[in-house]
């Protein structure tokens, strides 16, 4: 049983909190908290029978009580890790206070009010209209429970988007196949009952898991076989779940379920094109607009059970899904998906919502991407100059602006804006004129117009802060300085510093921080801040950066274990940042990471993690073995192996692709992630035939610039390594499921 809590906080006010017992450095273990109106006069717990018990938790009121029970957690809606399922009311039938309530056998609940005693029976469902909101056919209570709980089937949408993010492509292409057939025999036999072939539990330890940002596909596709996986295959297959809905789906999930199989199939007709990083990006606009556009037919938001509930429809998509775009190598790819799901056109609306000026990273695609977003901002409506002079004005075209302004004859600053717009904004004059207005602009709180005119006039800063005090918008202020001043101005990074950091500690998204860190050049920040406790991270940064309030740690997202196995050794920075994380902080995150793979009912995935994961520290170079490639150092010279580089024979044997690939990439020196002050870098395959005869004094300077990269962190970071570092093993008692 999960522990309960209970608080006066005002005045007939109470606060009810749940506390899962394993409690981490990675989980508070606060799982649900709820304000009531009324005083709680009782708690009685109960729990579905074995193998699989789930808690279910009756809070009694006066004259009704409340039913909670656990739920799974999914990826892309913010559920609580409870829901309210059900409520008894007693008030229709006696008048009398509720003294006292009690679990009995079978999941009975018995109430007692005054002289009076109420048996609740198990089949008789409290919750039949929110299951009949979500679809659902159980009328037994612990059936119920189990519903919302336990282990997915294959085909469900939630399992298949895990397999996708993971890289397991062909074992989802399998599964879909499975379900197909499942419908062919239920059609062939005249039957209404699907009966459905599981995929083995090892075919997703077997299946290939992608730690890397690069997808492995199948040799061939056999479009002619009807029972290979294809695209005549899919069309079949969605025409019938259009048609009826699976048992224990709801409407939202078969809808997500479409998603995942037409996303499937485009990623595989694609092939090669599309990386790791750009499928997960791809997968999350597909299900972002999907569930918008449901949630706008129905025109109605979900229900909110609990008061922690869905939150129903989304402005911007997850900066988790912004940091896989940023890391892909298919932008180019992205770009063009994107502009479709906004129908062709996008607005600066559109670009917030995909976060395209933040995991961007051309400047030619930054510049024409603002180009296009201004012309459709001009297009859309009354064709209003205003709406666009910004984005013009950030690109330099103030020609251009001046001539939408002609033709807008209509609006009623058209004959002032003619007229100022006609003068030479490359002098002094003129520029000061425009930021004026600017600030005329702002007292008249058109803000956005204000902003256009501190650009006209050459102040990216005060554009910049109207951005983010006056719009809230720090995305807008972001775009603005990227395309201005590029990647390395101090506008840029006084935004990062000031305002993106901390909001990423405010709100406790890892996600956020990584991407400023990786834009701040603090690689090693970045691969930190994904792992670190928050409270402990935020006070080694606290004479670099304006850390405030730090909010809840959010750790109940198993994607942060992808990101972290993929950028941990990409660069010398990332490496360096690796080895400031204790091998137990590693081990226990893991854990975590697995318990909310069956939080999500996704249990043959944590089992993959489990068995997949390697805990080996990346190899550096010894100085011994840089002296032996410039040939500075004679051939007797050994470098010491250091016993915190030593493999486990297991995963060394079962995964000898992989630590080879890092071993590469750890030696390949990523100089814009170095500090500035290195000067020379050296290069190992340059030989030196007479670096042993007596030293001249130019030659002597020469061996000075070769060893100047000792003096620079490479040092350090070496001697850390070589500190004794215990990688614990797995010890499957200690997962406590």
């Amino acid at each position: 049983m999960s522990p309960d809590l209970v608080v006066n906080i005002e005045e007939n006010k109470q606060e009810l909190t749940v506390w899962d017992h394993k409690e981490s450095e990675f989980s508070s273990g606060l799982e649900y908290r709820r304000i009531f109106d009324e005083p709680i006069q009782d708690l009685d717990w109960t729990s579905t029978p074995a193998p699989q018990p789930q808690s279910i938790l009756a809070i009694g009121f006066a004259h009704h009580l409340i039913l909670l029970c656990q739920q799974r957690l999914t990826y892309f809606d913010d559920e609580t890790a409870w829901r309210e399922f059900g409520r008894i009311e007693l008030s229709h039938l006696t008048p009398y206070p509720i003294s006292d309530s009690m679990w009995l056998a079978g999941g009975a609940l018995l109430v007692g009010a005054g002289h009076q005693m109420f048996l609740h029976d198990a089949s008789e469902d409290p919750g039949a209209k929110q299951n009949d909101k979500e679809g659902r056919s159980d009328t037994n209570l612990f059936e119920l429970v189990a519903s919302q709980n336990g282990p997915l089937e294959d085909h469900h949408p939630q399992m298949l988007l895990q397999c996708l993010l993971w890289g397991k492509i062909e074992l989802v292409k399998d599964i879909i196949v499975r379900l197909s057939a499942s419908f062919e025999a239920a059609e062939n036999a005249g039957s209404e009952l699907l009966y459905f072939t599981r995929v083995s539990p090892w075919e997703f330890l077997t299946g290939h898991s992608s730690y890397d940002p690069v997808l492995t596909w199948s040799s061939t596709t056999d479009d002619d076989d009807p029972n290979s996986f294809s695209r005549r295959l899919v069309e079949r297959l969605l025409k019938k779940l259009e048609e009826r809905r699976l048992p224990h789906l709801s409407e939202t999930e078969q809808a997500h379920l479409i998603v995942m199989i037409q996303t499937t199939l485009e990623i595989d007709e694609q092939r090669r094109s599309l990386d790791a990083n750009g499928l997960r990006y791809l997968i999350s606009i597909r299900s972002f607009y999907t569930l918008n556009k449901r949630l706008e037919s129905s025109n109605k938001l979900p229900e909110t059970n609990g008061g922690n509930g869905r939150t129903g429809k989304r402005d911007r998509l997850r900066y988790r899904d912004i940091v896989w775009a940023f890391h892909s190598e298919s932008q180019q790819i992205m770009l063009g998906a994107s502009t479709e799901a906004c129908g062709g056109k996008m607005t600066w609306s559109d670009a917030k919502a995909l976060g395209v000026f933040l995991w961007t990273r051309s400047s030619e695609d930054l510049k024409s991407q603002m180009e296009v977003l201004a012309r459709n901002q001009y297009m859309q409506g009354d064709r209003d100059p205003a709406s666009c002079s910004l984005f013009y004005f950030a690109l330099g075209k103030v020609k251009l602006v001046h001539g939408l302004w002609r033709q807008a004859v209509w609006h009623k600053d058209h004959a002032l804006m003619i007229k100022f717009l006609s003068n030479d904004f490359a002098e002094p004059r003129w520029r000061t004129a425009a930021l004026k207005n600017a600030f005329a602009l702002l007292s008249k709180r058109r803000f956005e117009f204000a902003a256009a005119f501190f650009m006209l006039g050459g102040s990216l800063q005060d554009a910049v802060n109207v951005c983010l005090k006056q719009l809230d918008d720090f995305q807008l202020a972001i775009a603005l300085a990227r395309v201005v001043e590029g990647d390395n101005g101090p506008v840029l990074r006084n935004i990062l510093t000031k305002v993106v950091v901390p909001l990423a500690f405010d709100s406790g998204n890892r996600w956020l921080g990584s991407w400023a860190f990786w834009m701040l050049g603090r690689r090693d920040l970045a691969v930190r801040v994904l792992l670190t406790p928050l409270e402990q991270f935020a006070a080694s940064l606290k004479d670099s950066f304006e850390i405030g309030v730090i909010g809840d740690p959010h750790f109940d997202d198993p994607s942060l274990a992808l990101l972290f196995a993929q950028l941990k050794s990409k660069s010398l920075q990332t490496v360096k940042g690796v080895n400031e994380i204790s091998g137990r902080t590693e081990f226990n995150f893991v854990l975590q990471m697995a318990r909310v793979f069956c939080r999500m009912g996704c249990h043959p995935l944590a089992l993959a993690l489990t068995t997949s994961w390697s805990f080996d520290r990346p190899r550096l170079p010894t100085q011994g073995s840089i002296r032996r490639n410039s040939n500075v150092s004679t051939a007797s010279e050994q470098a010491p192996v250091s016993p915190t580089f030593s493999r486990r024979p297991e995963l060394q044997s079962r995964h000898p692709p992989r630590n080879a690939r890092r071993q590469s990439l750890i030696m390949d020196m990523d100089i814009s992630a170095l500090p500035p002050t290195r000067t020379v870098s050296p290069v190992p395959e340059v030989s030196t035939p007479r670096i042993e005869e007596p030293p001249q004094p130019k030659e002597s300077e020469k061996v000075e610039k070769v060893e100047v990269p000792k003096r620079t962190g490479l040092g350090s970071l070496m001697q850390a390594a070589k500190q004794e570092v215990q990688v614990p093993e797995f010890d499957m008692g200690a997962f406590g499921f």
